[in-house]
This record gives structure tokens, C-alpha cells and sequence, in this order.
């Protein structure tokens, strides 16, 4: 189910399709991201929002397979107008566009969680259950939140989950599963 953003901008981030398949699961099938004011996402957006150039294209309204949206918040600023003595408030947020670099820095923001996610799993997954293998704790990870082995490769997380193991041998990971991201 979608969540209503009748009132909410959103902004585009081109992410690969293995990230927007756990986006999708973890977000109730939707591509739409909403996350809370003080989230790390939230300021990394804000961060990185600009005006909108003349030559760009939006997004169809329904989304588009190599992206995901973030909503946008619009913000406003209170000061005190001393000769006035009222408060007066400014809205400050008129950028509604994320940057190549803004959208490269969500997406690599967005893949860590991931990471960390599947890092998190497998840790419990064959932490708490001694006759389970890589291969498995790997397929059902892939089940579990959606993600078809056509987008994403069997190696590619097993070199991932290895390359995790040599260089934390301790395997402590702190579990993740924040959907607020």
C-alpha cells in the first residue's frame, strides 16, 4: 500500500534494481521513501537539494523502474520581528531537486544500509542456526525481502559476506531494521 503524498514533493534517485527490490519490501511495495525530520536521510537530501535546471525532465508520476522517490518536506524558518513584536515565518525550502551528486550520495547512503542489512542477517542467520550453509542463509535473505537472482548475483553477496567476515572476525554487527532509513 502507498502511502498519501498528495502534499508531499517527492524527489528521484536512480538506484540499481537489487536496491530498489529492498526498498520495495521493506517499504510495503512502494517505491515512495518518506522519511521523518531527523532522520540521517532527511538531512543527507536536504543536503543536496538545489533549484531545478531548465533542462530537466520529471519523473512519470508513477515512479520509474530504475528509481525510487523520497518525499520532500517543505520547511519554514520562525523569527521575531522585534518592531512588530510577532513572530513572522519564512518558508526557506523553494529547492526541489536532487543533484547528480545529491543522487549518487542517497544511493551509496541507501546501498550501505543494505549492506548492513544483509551483514545483519547473515550474522544471525548462521549465528543461530549451526547447520544452515552460506548458500542457503544467502537464498533465503534474497526471499525474504523480494529480490530476484536475476538482478543481483549469488558472488556478488557471497564475496560481500566474505570480504565482511576477514575484516570483522569477531562478526559483531548491530542489528538494523529501521524503517526509517
Amino acid at each position: 500500500m502507498a502511502p498519501d503524498i498528495t502534499n508531499t514533493q517527492t524527489v528521484t534517485v536512480k538506484v540499481l534494481p537489487a536496491l530498489r527490490a529492498y526498498i520495495l519490501a521493506v517499504n510495503n511495495d512502494s517505491d515512495i521513501i518518506l522519511p521523518s525530520r531527523e532522520s540521517r536521510l532527511w538531512g543527507l537530501v536536504k543536503m543536496h537539494l538545489a533549484t531545478i535546471p531548465p533542462d530537466y525532465k520529471p519523473t512519470p508520476a508513477g515512479g520509474s523502474e530504475s528509481c525510487i522517490r523520497i518525499g520532500i518536506y517543505k520547511t519554514k524558518r520562525q523569527e521575531y520581528n522585534r518592531n512588530a513584536r510577532r513572530v513572522i515565518y519564512q518558508e526557506t525550502l523553494f529547492r526541489d531537486y536532487l543533484t547528480p551528486a545529491g543522487q549518487k550520495v542517497i544511493a551509496d547512503y541507501l546501498t550501505r544500509y543494505f549492506k548492513q542489512t544483509f551483514r545483519s542477517y547473515m550474522s544471525g542467520a548462521l549465528g543461530n542456526n549451526d547447520k544452515l550453509s552460506i548458500h542457503d542463509a544467502i537464498l533465503q535473505f534474497c526471499a525474504l525481502y523480494k529480490i530476484n537472482m536475476d538482478i543481483i548475483t549469488y558472488e556478488m553477496l557471497r564475496k560481500d559476506w566474505f570480504r565482511f567476515r576477514r575484516r570483522r572476525p569477531s562478526g559483531y554487527v548491530i542489528p538494523i531494521e529501521n524503517k526509517d532509513f
